[in-house]
């Protein structure tokens, strides 16, 4: 059983019989990866080493724990995973238990039919797969409401256009992990003077920020978000995501996010979100520079009616006659 990427599903087989262990392993090694373990012990042990897997099918009658404690153990850290028991007893309790607690998905009673295993195991694999798509799906709409909505706020809370600049690139810095995050306005089809950045604190001393002057320039000519990398020595890459900040087809500024030591920081999955994020961050740069513009022309305004002011003062005392005493 294959998951889309083409990798096999990993399926753990729980049981102190030797002749059982080596039978299972048999039946499904072609389309699983199959773990074994002789026990509960040594299944925790291999959990905790190998991560989550797709099934799990344990005997219930083993030395120092038995199946439904051993499955139990399991529910809290790997919800997804789907559980099958196989007992050659019939302890009814215990057994309606598990199920009704949601450890277990189905029970066998020994000996099995073989086929009827494969099946149910297939379908346990055909259910993990749905559960964990699901799963996936919540987990990407719950983070990027997380991130929009810290963007948000720490946009909201900014006192001024160069310390709202200064949030994007920290909050989003953060969010990606990235080793550095640098964003630079964009005037006129220009890249101005300004520039903000972001050091993640390992990297903040020793660290130094690429060279991106040609990266900018490049994203002038072709503003479509870019992911390239390249290698810096033998064994590390220098990893570049440069995103445009677009709002009504006029780019705003220049996201760039780079980083060091892995080949593929970034999925598809955080690309997706970035999307959304430079969305919003493009839309409260495009407030922010409207609400300076406003500012300036007020300030400006104020500055003429005091000049106005003093040019009205200094024709009135020239108007006004000298009083002798």
């Amino acid at each position: 059983m294959s998951q889309a990427n083409g990798r096999k599903l990993k399926l753990m087989v729980v049981d102190d019989e030797p002749d059982n262990l080596d039978l299972l392993y048999r039946t499904f090694r072609r389309d699983f990866r199959v773990f074994t373990a002789d026990g509960a012990i040594n299944a925790l042990d291999i959990l905790e080493k190998e991560g989550e897997m797709a099934v799990i099918i344990s005997d219930q009658r083993m030395p120092l724990m038995n199946g439904t404690e051993f499955l139990s153990k399991t529910v809290d850290r790997f919800p997804d995973t789907i559980r099958i028991l196989l007992t050659g007893f019939t302890d009814v309790e215990d057994l309606v238990d598990a199920i009704n607690s949601g450890q277990v998905y189905k029970f066998l009673t020994k000996p099995w039919n073989p086929e009827y295993l494969k099946a149910l195991v297939q379908q346990a694999a055909d259910i993990y797969q749905v559960v964990k798509q699901r799963t996936n799906q919540l987990r990407r709409a719950l983070r990027r409401e997380e991130l929009l909505n810290a963007v948000t706020t720490a946009i909201r809370e900014s006192l001024d256009y160069s310390s709202m600049l200064q949030t994007v690139v920290t909050e989003i810095g953060q969010t990606f992990e990235a080793t550095g995050c640098i964003l630079r306005p964009v005037e006129g089809e220009q890249l101005t003077p300004e520039c903000f950045s972001f050091l993640t604190e390992g990297n903040a001393q020793t660290s130094s920020l690429p060279n991106t002057d040609s990266i900018f320039e490049n994203l002038l000519d072709n503003p479509q978000t870019q992911l390239f990398r390249e290698p810096e020595t033998d064994d590390h890459h220098l990893v570049h995501f440069v995103v445009p900040l677009v709002y009504q087809q006029e780019l705003l500024a220049v996201l760039y996010l780079y980083q060091r030591g892995t080949e593929n920081p970034w999925s598809s999955e955080d690309i997706e979100l970035m999307g959304a994020v430079s969305e919003q961050a493009a839309l409260a740069i495009s407030q922010a520079k409207l609400h300076q513009r406003i500012q300036l022309n007020a300030q400006k305004m104020r500055d003429e009616l005091e000049v106005a002011r003093q040019i009205q003062n200094n024709l009135l005392r020239q108007s006004m006659p000298d009083v002798e005493g």
